[in-house]
């Protein structure tokens, strides 16, 4: 699909950005959406960008939730989303974590951010120019795994607001809420 926009697509973070909980989430009742974000998908929607999600779960890996039981809450984010008038084009999820509990899910992998296994997925299924599209993070490790897909990068002020620690990387743009991000996005449109 060709898009008319110069912005390719727009990453989201899930826990802390699309959803108000920055910790691990995995029950229904643990997703509510951040304020602000479906002002900002209705805008992307608009203009025909790229809406996809790249979360890592290690929930899984901890044995809290089941693979099916992370598509069954991003089916319900997706519902959430559609009675607003707005919708998510994608979501992709890392179940791994190098000290998982479960055997299986106890790896280093190319899809956990901050490695970039997830936005190369995404850049082959929808035909995505890496370098025209944004990521939006409230995490270091979002941070850098945008920087290192060779996206531009958003850190949001909300959920970890980038205090994590984990990497010392600078994005290229920060803001407070959805609304300092949509006026950033709108120079690019």
């Amino acid at each position: 699909m060709k898009t008319l926009n110069k912005i390719q697509a727009v990453f989201l973070d899930r826990d802390g950005v699309l959803t108000r909980s920055p910790y691990p989430t995995w029950k229904k009742s643990q997703l509510k959406l951040q304020s602000g974000v479906v002002d900002l998908i209705r805008v992307l929607n608009h203009k025909k960008v790229f809406v996809i999600v790249v979360t890592n779960q290690s929930v899984v890996a901890r044995g809290l939730i089941s693979e099916d039981g992370v598509r069954n809450l991003h089916a319900i984010l997706q519902e959430r989303l559609k009675r607003k008038g707005v919708f998510v084009n994608s979501f992709y999820f890392c179940p791994h974590h190098p000290n998982a509990t479960l055997r299986q899910y106890r790896k280093k992998c190319t899809c956990r951010k901050p490695n970039i296994g997830m936005f190369t997925k995404a850049k082959k299924e929808f035909k995505i120019n890496l370098r025209k599209s944004f990521t939006i993070g409230d995490m270091t490790q979002d941070i850098f795994a945008g920087k290192r897909a060779g996206t531009t990068t958003i850190l949001l002020k909300k959920g970890h607001k980038g205090m994590d620690g984990k990497y010392k990387v600078t994005p290229d743009y920060e803001a407070e809420n959805f609304n300092k991000i949509i006026k950033i996005l709108k120079y690019e449109f």
